[in-house]
């Protein structure tokens, strides 16, 4: 496993998302409630930037391409059970905003 440093705590503002390359896998960092969440920024359905679509109820982001929606805490299609998004455990560590990668 690897942590890699995506951002500053305080960086990715409440209710924001910053869209990150962590070895060649497109990563979109949320920040929810002062929680920071990171999920794969590749839609199952067609390969859109689903991280980069609009919140929704707080915790769900919808794809811009299609509407389909995900739980940014873990990654699961309320719509389409079974279908789901990567998710990265997120660590605050001195200040950083650090994904872990496997």
């Amino acid at each position: 496993m690897q942590e890699v440093t995506v951002a500053k705590v305080g960086e990715i503002k409440q209710g924001e998302r910053k869209i990150v390359n962590v070895n060649g896998e497109i990563i979109a960092v949320f920040n929810i409630a002062d929680k920071y969440y990171a999920i794969e920024n590749v839609c199952p359905h067609q390969g859109g930037p689903v991280g980069e679509g609009e919140l929704r109820d707080g915790d769900t982001v919808a794809c811009p391409l299609h509407e389909w929606t995900f739980n940014i805490k873990t990654g699961a299609s309320p719509e389409f059970p079974g279908i789901r998004v990567k998710t990265f455990p997120v660590k605050i560590e001195g200040g950083e905003v650090k994904v872990v990668i496997d």
